[in-house]
């Protein structure tokens, strides 16, 4: 049977090694140096939370929210390009490298090609022809690199 000194001094022990554990905290929110803002007929929104990736990954059904922990060490940055409106067309990823930022990836909803438009057609000889050609969205998505490392570099 165990006697009560016993019970208070193993909490006393276990009460002591824990306090002596430092708690860390991970911010989850971080900055970025772009923010929210309107290109051409787009709107961009720097993503700056888990929260706020874990809510884009499950609307654009991709897995942007496996980047929480790049992003919040400021190596990774995810961007949602909307409409004016607010509906959501891609996600759009950047990687740091020593302080300048270079495109990494941009889709659509569940990874689909939203960069360049393919255009299939039979030439005059009757071969078959593939052509392709960049969509609004990829001037977008370089300008928010762009601005990205005008906004860093001040």
């Amino acid at each position: 049977m165990l006697l009560q000194a016993k019970v208070d001094n193993a909490a006393a022990v276990f009460s002591s090694e824990l306090v002596s554990v430092p708690v860390e905290r991970r911010s989850r929110k971080w900055d970025c140096a772009l923010s929210e803002t309107i290109i051409g007929d787009y709107l961009i929104v720097p993503l700056t939370s888990a929260k706020m990736l874990k809510n884009e990954g499950y609307r654009m059904i991709n897995c942007c929210r496996d980047y929480a922990a790049q992003c919040a060490n400021l190596k990774y940055c995810i961007f949602s390009i909307r409409t004016r409106s607010g509906e959501r067309l891609a996600s759009l990823g950047l990687k740091n490298d020593r302080g300048y930022w270079h495109f990494d990836q941009c889709f659509g909803l569940a990874n689909t090609e939203v960069l360049e438009e393919t255009l299939e057609f039979i030439d005059e000889n009757g071969v078959p022809q593939t052509e392709c050609y960049p969509t609004e969205l990829y001037y977008v998505a370089h300008d928010v690199v762009r601005m990205m490392n005008s906004v860093s570099s001040h």
